[in-house]
Order: C-alpha cells, then sequence, then structure tokens
C-alpha cells in the first residue's frame, strides 16, 4: 500500500510538471517552481529505507542528485553538467565509476544522473566506497532526504536500491527498472558462488581430460622409448658385429701383406747373391 500511494503522488507530480511545460508557463520563478518539485520528489515522499535490507541495483549503480542547473536562453529547457563531466569529477574524487548518465525530463536536465560501476565484485566495492563516502560526508541519501539539498548547493549520491527501483514514476526509477535488476549482496554472492562452482567443476573436466591425455601420452612415450631401446640395442649390436668384422678383415688382410712382403724379401734375398 505504501508503495502505490507514492507511486500515485509521485505520477501527480510529474502530471503537474508535465502541465506547466505544455502550457509553456515559464515565468522567472520557474527554477524554484523545478526544485521545489524535485525536492517533493525526494523529499517529500515518505520511503522505507533501511540500510540493513536494502537491495541494491545490479549491475551496480549509483545515484547523484542536486546537479546545478540553469535555464536556457530560449526559456524552454534545463541544462547542467554533462555525463562525462560528472565522471570526471568522480575520477577526480578517487572514485572508479565506468559511466555516467544524466537524467532528463520534459523539463530538460533533472539535475540528477546515474553513476555505473563495474558488474563484478570490484565494481560493488567500488560503488560501495562510493556511497561511504558521500555517508561519511553528510551528502548521503538519508541526508538529502531529510532537506539537506535546501542547505547547499553540493552533490549527494548513494547507491541505487529497492526504493529508487520501484519509483515508477520518476525518469530514474524507470531506467533503474529496465537497465538493471535488484540484487542483495547475499544473493549476488551466492550467484558468484555458483559461477564459481561451475567453472571449477569445468575446469575439473577439462584438467581430467588433460590429465586423461597425458596418460595416454605417457604410456605413448613409454611404449616409444621400449621400441626406441630395442631398436638401439639391436642397431649397437649390428654395429657391433660390423665393427668385429672390419676388425678381422683387416688385420686379415695386415696378415697377407706381411707374408707378401717377408716373402718378397726372402726372393729378393736369393736372387741378388746368383745375379752378382
Amino acid at each position: 500500500m505504501g508503495v502505490k500511494k507514492t507511486q500515485q503522488k509521485e505520477g501527480s507530480l510529474l502530471d503537474w510538471r508535465c502541465s506547466l511545460l505544455t502550457n509553456r508557463n515559464f515565468s522567472t520563478d520557474t527554477d524554484s517552481k523545478r526544485s521545489k518539485a524535485l525536492a517533493s520528489f525526494t523529499g517529500d515522499i515518505p520511503l522505507a529505507y533501511d540500510d540493513q535490507f536494502e537491495k541494491p541495483v545490479w549491475s551496480w549503480k549509483g545515484i547523484l542528485v542536486n546537479i546545478p542547473t540553469k535555464m536556457r536562453h530560449d526559456g524552454l529547457c534545463c541544462t547542467g553538467e554533462s555525463g562525462p563531466q560528472l565522471k570526471d569529477e568522480l575520477i577526480r574524487r578517487g572514485f572508479n565509476p565506468i559511466r555516467v548518465r544524466t537524467v532528463w525530463d520534459c523539463f530538460g536536465h533533472s539535475g540528477t544522473g546515474i553513476v555505473e560501476f563495474n558488474r563484478h565484485w570490484n565494481g560493488l566495492n567500488d560503488a560501495l566506497l562510493f556511497k561511504k563516502a558521500y555517508q561519511e560526508d553528510g551528502h548521503g541519501k538519508k541526508d538529502w532526504l531529510s532537506g539537506g539539498g535546501a542547505a547547499d548547493s553540493s552533490l549527494y549520491a548513494w547507491l541505487a536500491n529497492t526504493d529508487d527501483c520501484y519509483r515508477a514514476a520518476n525518469y530514474i526509477g524507470e531506467y533503474l527498472g529496465k537497465m538493471g535488476d535488484l540484487k542483495s549482496i547475499s544473493r549476488f554472492a551466492e550467484e558468484e558462488a555458483r559461477k564459481d562452482h561451475k567453472l571449477v567443476v569445468r575446469l575439473n573436466v577439462i584438467s581430467e581430460n588433460i590429465q586423461s591425455r597425458l596418460r595416454m601420452l605417457d604410456e605413448k612415450i613409454s611404449k616409444t622409448s621400449i621400441k626406441l631401446k630395442c631398436e638401439t640395442e639391436e642397431k649397437d649390436k649390428i654395429l657391433h658385429g660390423y665393427n668385429q668384422d672390419l676388425t678381422g678383415r683387416q688385420q686379415r688382410s695386415t696378415a697377407h701383406f706381411n707374408r707378401i712382403f717377408a716373402d718378397l724379401g726372402k726372393f729378393s734375398s736369393f736372387l741378388l747373391p746368383n745375379l752378382t
């Protein structure tokens, strides 16, 4: 019932703002009316906010509000800092967003934006640091809802969660509903654990297949080694036999030539005395 009443109240607020645009009733106090509308949209509407039970929007997103805007010269639309400019500003503050999208409505730049972080664990860490920094600086969600935006023009920011996602009459809520999914950190951890388990199972299967192939290769190498050893031994035997045969042939040839030379010596010694 609380969410339904909230949506009805926001719907009437949005109709009022759109009627202003249709009637082109832009007087000198348009900016103040618009600021009051934005304040109502975030401050006057009762919200159920509890850090212990909030479900962040995944992939992790932060919300920026109170972005300075000004009316264009033609008086038809508001302008403000662009997403890349806001991203650079956040980076200079030490945050790690991957993208900042400014939210536009029927008045132009709404003075709000959506900060997108990496969808994994490191992105969650970045988003929580982002939320904590603005909370500790007194510019978090509770500070904004308590009317803190009226005191200064600084940016207020928080981690997008259930309240922001179900505000259907709000452009931010519509965007978060289309582009995000409510997911508690414990649920995210369970899903990541399941993914890790599936990955481990898959890696185990791959490892077992590799081990099986390695065993097959080891067996093949072992058989090849045994075969190579036998062939090497056979070659050594053949080479040894060949060397022995060659050595015998050389020895016999040497003995044969020695006998020939000896016979020639005897024949020469016999002929020489007879010739003289």
